[in-house]
């Protein structure tokens, strides 16, 4: 009686066939999709915050430096002379 030992061949086909498998579950991904109602939702919190924002520029008198004076009146004359 010959006794046949297991050759490399059948181990290497046999891990190529778990890798195989092993791929197809990495490819699976996790998705999400956001509603247009929550994107809007979103869109109105922040409107909120630079509204909140630009509440505290006013009260801390931030619009009346001479800085933003002097570039709120270069846009006004830029655009005048644009027409």
């Amino acid at each position: 009686m010959e006794i046949k030992g297991i050759t490399p061949k059948t181990i290497i086909v046999d891990e190529s066939k778990n890798n195989k498998s092993l791929k197809k579950e990495v490819h699976k991904k996790d998705s999400l999709e956001i509603s247009k109602e929550a994107k809007e939702l979103q869109q109105k919190s922040e409107q909120v915050k630079d509204l909140s924002s630009i509440k505290e520029k006013i009260k801390s008198g931030f619009y009346n430096s001479e800085e933003v004076l002097s570039k709120v009146a270069d846009r006004i004359l830029k655009d005048l002379n644009n027409k």
